[in-house]
């Protein structure tokens, strides 16, 4: 992966860090449980608002999801103190990052919520606050044909 793949990556998520951390801003909501028109039942669940839906979406995209043994890695002491102490992920690696968010993504698929926890927690947050400064470590955004990036 070239310096300007990377940097790419961390701007996709930075991005989102203006939006998500705005105040007041809802990550989504829970839709409860009730009967459908046909009479069967409907289980609750949680809905992702727009935005996030859209960060989800760029984190997929970017290629932050990756294969690895993540519920592993989760119960690892390195993963924990990310998760429990938000000021370490100041100091994360982007593989680091990668696999937080490998995690948090992976994991709503098996807990529904447990992506707005991670959202209410600080975590995806700090995450992103970390992707900001990391590219910014990169210089400012280079501008390519057409105005493209």
């Amino acid at each position: 992966m070239t310096d300007d793949d990377l940097a790419a990556r961390l701007r996709a998520l930075a991005r989102h860090r203006s939006i998500l951390g705005a105040p007041g801003f809802s990550f989504g909501e829970w839709v409860d449980a009730g009967r459908n028109a046909d009479g069967t039942l409907s289980l609750g669940w949680y809905r992702l608002s727009d935005a996030a839906e859209a960060f989800v979406r760029d984190v997929g995209g970017a290629g932050w999801i990756v294969p690895f043994d993540w519920p592993a890695w989760m119960a690892t002491a390195e993963a924990q103190a990310l998760v429990t102490d938000h000021a370490r992920i100041a100091g994360a690696s982007v593989e680091e990052l990668s696999r937080l968010l490998t995690a948090i993504v992976r994991s709503d698929r098996f807990t529904e919520g447990s992506m707005a926890g991670a959202f209410e927690s600080g975590l995806i947050g700090a995450i992103l606050e970390r992707a900001e400064v990391l590219a910014g470590e990169f210089g400012p955004t280079r501008e390519g044909p057409a105005g493209t990036t």
